[in-house]
């Protein structure tokens, strides 16, 4: 008699490796939407955590979110001739050009509000954006070299330059709102709303859909910015966003439900409710500050980099630290 040899036959290997495939193409999609949950979730705490901690700040600071500039204030005029005399903690004006998200943050830092790695998103794209990991709080206190009779209130060594002298050398991966016109002084410096954005995912300029795709509006290749990568794919734009009453919500688009800005016909003088986007500055001059830079002065939400060095960020007015102009900083 002759035995059968142990084995698999052709269409037995055949039958297996097509069972395979199908549990593979049940389970990847499974494993890649939970991969991509607990992305989105992590980045939802992170931005929650943030809040939170300039909420901690806020209820010991008159219920106003951090300001570096009322912190590294200006010099006090002590003598009364009219000039700076010397810097004293807690009394002088406030000096609006320390007031860029570069010391707001490296601030936070200091202040054990948050921590470096906080900064840096769960879905972080680019290599230009990375945790700083030697944040030096010894420099708390310290002489500051740039600015004799000055002490160091946080480390300056943080940066949140995406695109601007130092670019390739930025800390931290999410928009956040500038601290400056009438969007400060209704949801950062007071109780916001529950329909105002003070941070989040960040964006392309000026929330350009042309710039999450592969081509521009002529067909031509195009590099997509980082941001269409960060919890979507090319042409898509997703995200978790922050509210100045501290929920969250995740967004499929530029454009959150209940979020409006004012917009007023110059012709009619009606005001409208328009809906808002989140990256871009919508340029009514209704505001009580005229720095020249008229997207600052309005209330619509405005999602943003800023970097307090190079001229991205100064100063119009030793008096009105609200009126401020700056360069946006986008990947």
């Amino acid at each position: 008699m002759r035995t059968r040899a142990n084995g698999f036959t052709l269409v037995e290997l055949l039958v297996v490796i097509s069972i395979m495939g199908i549990l593979m193409a049940i389970i990847l999609p499974a494993v890649a939407g939970a991969q991509r949950s607990a992305r989105e979730t992590q980045e939802r705490k992170q931005l929650t955590d943030l809040n939170l901690g300039w909420k901690a700040w806020a209820s010991s600071h008159a219920n106003r979110y951090p300001i570096p500039g009322l912190v590294r204030r200006q010099m006090r005029d002590l003598d009364g001739d009219g000039n700076g005399d010397a810097y004293v903690n807690g009394s002088g004006r406030e000096d609006a050009q320390w007031n860029s998200h570069d010391a707001l943050l490296s601030l936070c830092i200091m202040e054990n509000l948050i921590t470096p790695g906080q900064l840096m998103s769960p879905n972080e794209p680019s290599e230009s954006v990375y945790a700083y990991d030697s944040y030096r709080y010894n420099a708390l206190g310290a002489a500051d070299p740039s600015d004799p009779g000055a002490t160091l209130k946080w480390d300056h060594g943080f940066s949140n330059d995406l695109l601007g002298e130092n670019v390739g050398y930025c800390h931290n991966s999410y928009g956040i709102m500038p601290l400056v016109g009438e969007r400060r002084r209704d949801q950062w410096d007071r109780t916001g709303s529950s329909s105002f954005v003070v941070a989040g995912t960040r964006g392309p300029l000026a929330g350009e859909q042309g710039l999450l795709n592969a081509q521009d509006a002529s067909g031509n290749a195009q590099t997509p910015s980082n941001t269409a990568f960060l919890m979507a794919k090319a042409g898509l734009w997703r995200g978790i966003l922050v509210y100045a009453d501290g929920h969250s919500d995740l967004s499929e688009g530029f454009y959150p439900d209940g979020a409006t800005w004012q917009s007023v016909d110059n012709t009619s003088g009606k005001s409208m409710q328009l809906p808002d986007n989140v990256f871009k500055a919508d340029d009514e001059e209704n505001g009580e500050w005229n720095s020249g830079a008229t997207e600052m002065l309005g209330s619509d939400i405005l999602l943003t980099h800023t970097q307090g060095t190079d001229g991205l960020w100064t100063s119009e007015s030793v008096i009105n630290p609200y009126d401020v102009t700056y360069t946006q900083l986008h990947d």
